[in-house]
């Protein structure tokens, strides 16, 4: 009976947990990598004065189940790292989906990435 119980507890952790995947795909020449943990702006409501040129489709793609719903701020730290990977200075146009396959849920932040220019 116990061994049972602990099976069960076991198998409800898994069934709690968060996937995580992303990647970018450059929309032109690809701009060197920027250092990791690279300061990146994200701007979420309205593009920077500063003139930028579009480097990078940014995708960060999160599956949950059970107890967890992520938002923007759990997809940030991945965009962030996306975007100094893509050579990117800030993150514009953001977009938020959410779906859901029978118990897994999911949600989908696409950006682009910019850089700007001198």
């Amino acid at each position: 009976m116990t061994r049972a119980l602990a099976v069960l507890a076991c198998l409800a952790l898994l069934t709690g947990c968060v996937t995580n995947r992303s990647r970018f795909t450059a929309l032109g020449p690809p701009y060197p990598p920027r250092a990791e943990g690279c300061q990146v702006e994200i701007f979420r409501d309205r593009p920077p004065e500063r003139a930028f040129v579009r480097v990078a489709r940014l995708d960060v793609h999160i599956e949950w189940s059970l107890w967890t719903r992520p938002s923007l701020e759990d997809a940030e730290a991945e965009l962030k790292r996306q975007a100094c990977l893509a050579g990117a200075d800030a993150v514009i146009d953001l977009e938020e989906r959410r779906g859901a396959h029978i118990e897994t849920k999911r949600y989908h932040v696409t950006a682009t990435g910019i850089k700007y220019r001198p």
